[in-house]
């Protein structure tokens, strides 16, 4: 079934994406910048996938850290190899509708603005699965309009202990998110309306206070940390978080976190860290 459900995806890429005319044009490991700005907090990884021979043209060597692999002995036949079943038995749905979102739903002049998120589970060297957030963005284009390679980001967020869905988000810093989900046993648009946290921009709902404090909460700082770090008290930092919990809708802090990294809702604020 491994070998049938990695069939499957490879075949939706070279249907749905085929590239008659690359782009030759030498890969810059600039992409740090990008990187930066798909980052998720914990440990990660990332990868240039490259579509015309479905290849990797570069993969960080944290992929050790993350999945106990060597860099060079990652492909990704390898990387189907270790993903879990379940997962990979949908991904050639979730790839269908990456390239049908990307080439039927959005401008060709927003191709470059939005990245697919979702989660998956992929076994570490040790045995274990670890939870993954993938986050994939157009990184380039060959001469006919096709994409060429995409930058990956592979986030372990593993400790969040958040529940798996096969769902899929587009996220933009421009344009207005989209969330699908599988129901009956296929892909629906999130009605806008149905989920105030995936539907509506952290940037909409939260002060700029606000969303600093969800930043470093993410990074594991205790009130006194973040009461030193932002030079205000404990007490008011206590305010801000019930606040925000109830502008989320969200239980705890880790329900906030979990859901925040999930549906891509990353903010530009300026770290003081």
């Amino acid at each position: 079934m491994n070998k049938e459900d990695s069939a499957k995806v490879f075949n939706v890429w070279r249907k749905e994406n085929p590239i008659y005319r690359p782009n030759n044009k030498e890969l810059l490991l600039e992409i740090i910048d990008q990187v930066t700005s798909l980052f998720a907090a914990g440990s990660y990884y990332y990868f240039i996938l490259n579509f015309e021979n479905i290849t990797i043209d570069f993969i960080h060597e944290s992929i050790k850290d993350v999945l106990g692999i060597e860099p060079k002995a990652f492909t990704m036949k390898k990387g189907f190899k270790i993903m879990h079943p379940e997962d990979l038995a949908s991904m050639n749905e979730k790839e269908a509708l990456v390239f049908d979102f990307f080439f039927n739903k959005i401008s060709s002049e927003d191709l470059l603005n939005y990245k697919s998120v979702y989660v998956m589970r992929m076994k570490h060297a040790d045995g274990n699965y670890r939870t993954i957030l993938h986050q994939a963005s157009v990184f380039s284009l060959c001469n006919d309009g096709k994409i060429q390679q995409t930058l990956c980001v592979h986030a372990d967020i593993s400790y969040l202990n958040i529940p798996i869905n096969q769902n899929i988000s587009f996220i933009s810093s421009k344009n207005q998110p989209y969330h699908y989900s599988k129901i009956s046993g296929s892909y629906s648009l999130v009605d806008k309306t149905s989920n105030v946290l995936q539907n509506i921009s952290f940037r909409d709902i939260f002060t700029k206070r606000e969303k600093e404090i969800i930043e470093i909460l993410a990074k594991g700082m205790t009130f006194n940390e973040i009461s030193k770090l932002l030079f205000i008290s404990p007490h008011t930092i206590n305010t801000h978080k019930k606040n925000i919990l109830n502008k989320s809708g969200c239980k705890n802090t880790a329900e906030l976190i979990a859901k925040y990294y999930v549906n891509g809702l990353f903010f530009k604020t300026k770290s003081r860290l």
